[in-house]
């Protein structure tokens, strides 16, 4: 498999990257996903070629060879959902949630603890939230995340990308379910397409990416218009969606433990009326899911749910080790894969999972699913991410044009092409990877 028109301009440093196994993440084609002996050919930081090492070495005799010894060749892993501004409560998710509690109990616990730091931190909080996000960006790209998807409640949380080799889309979340809310966050979205960013207080600029957080915690109106900002932009629409029985029973019938949690934190929902379906059918009779709605978590979706998202082309984010450690369930997997969902892999935050490791993910996820094949595991931290986020053509492949950004992932243990895939998706965080970056 090499590019078209590969007669290389000779001032571009042309490498063959050679290793005993290869995987091209090409969930959907007729080449084969794993290589044996296999090479990447590398100019001018984009993939030029891949295939058998014989192959392109005769092609190519003059290139200089890179020999990645005892390592498995991978693309750069994506991680579809993140929360980085919350790296600085890290502590909250570090214990399972207790028996019995519910989903609103672990967000009580949350908010407490964010108005707590900000009380205790003062003027320091936004370095703070800052210096944490840096570092727990700075160890998803060490772990081999090339590219993450962070939902931020403050403006400042489009920093930590800088100054780091790893590509960031951040994007500024939304809430507001009562009328009041709703409105507030409409003059603030309405206050930032109409200005310029600079020199106004929190002022949003009108390319900075926006989204919702949740069919309980954002209004069906303000919901409609976030979705079409983001759809003028040909940008994500990301939204936690069915992640918990207590989130699925306040959507049906307005009562359980969130009803509780809103009256209690908020006096109310006030003119919110309660749809009476579930999330997923809620959020298609308002006409937001489609091929840009990636909807994350969906644990608690019906076999009619899952219709739906097919139907309507709408992607599906898993987070396994958040979903472990809140006690919500797990998503069912196989029969999202049979409807013909590609799902993709996200970490969540540290305020709810113990490490942001998408290897872990994967391992979780084979726990949790024994009988998913581990190569479309291992699809949906790469091709399928990159397939959802609109940069197919950039990431989650080794192939020809996309970015020489890729990983060498160590190994001592595959001598067949059919234990490649399980040891990159059951060995979890212990896994160590080598970037390859031209």
């Amino acid at each position: 498999m090499i590019s078209p028109g590969h007669d290389f301009s000779s001032s571009v440093t042309t490498r063959l990257h050679r290793a005993p196994w290869l995987v091209t993440a090409l969930a959907e084609s007729s080449e084969p996903a794993v290589v044996n002996d296999g090479a990447v050919l590398v100019a001018g930081r984009i993939i030029r070629g891949v295939g058998r090492f014989a192959d392109l070495a005769r092609e190519y005799p003059l290139t200089v060879v890179v020999d990645h010894e005892q390592a498995i060749l991978v693309p750069a892993l994506i991680n579809c959902h993140a929360h980085l501004e919350l790296s600085c409560l890290a502590g909250l998710g570090r214990w399972p949630v207790q028996p019995g509690s519910s989903f609103p109990d672990w967000i009580r616990e949350l908010i407490d603890l964010r108005r707590q730091t900000a009380a205790r931190l003062g003027d320091s909080l936004a370095a703070t939230v800052a210096a944490a996000a840096t570092r727990a960006l700075a160890g998803l790209r060490k772990s081999g995340v090339g590219l993450v998807v962070d939902i931020g409640n403050m403006q400042a949380g489009n920093e930590p990308g800088q100054g780091l080799p790893v590509e960031v889309m951040f994007l500024l979340e939304l809430l507001g379910i009562s009328r009041e809310g709703e409105q507030a966050a409409l003059q603030r979205l309405a206050g930032r397409d109409a200005r310029p960013a600079t020199g106004v207080p929190d002022a949003l600029g009108p390319d900075l990416a926006v989204t919702g957080h949740s069919p309980y915690a954002t209004g069906p109106k303000l919901l409609q218009e976030l979705k079409a900002r983001a759809a003028v932009r040909n940008g994500l629409f990301s939204l936690h969606v069915a992640e918990s029985i207590a989130e699925e029973e306040f959507l049906r019938s307005g009562t359980g433990p969130m009803h509780d949690f809103l009256i209690e934190r908020s006096g109310g929902y006030g003119s919110f009326t309660v749809p009476g379906v579930g999330a997923v059918a809620y959020l298609d009779r308002l006409g937001l899911l489609d091929r840009d709605t990636l909807c994350v978590h969906a644990v608690q979706v019906s076999d009619a749910d899952i219709d739906i998202l097919a139907a309507r082309g709408a992607g599906v984010c898993l987070c396994p080790g958040s979903n472990r450690q809140l006690a919500v369930g797990k998503a069912p997997v196989p029969a999202l894969l049979d409807a013909g969902i590609r799902p993709v892999l996200g970490t969540d935050s540290l305020a709810s999972n113990p490490r942001l490791n998408l290897w872990q993910e994967m391992r979780l996820l084979r726990q949790d699913h024994p009988g998913v094949e581990p190569a479309a595991i291992f699809a949906m931290a790469t091709n399928n991410g990159a397939a959802a986020l609109g940069l197919a053509g950039q990431w989650g492949r080794l192939a020809p044009g996309r970015t020489a950004r890729f990983l060498a992932v160590a190994n001592d243990r595959v001598t067949a092409v059919d234990q490649v895939c399980d040891y990159l998706t059951a060995t979890g965080a212990s896994l160590q990877c080598t970037w390859i970056e031209e």
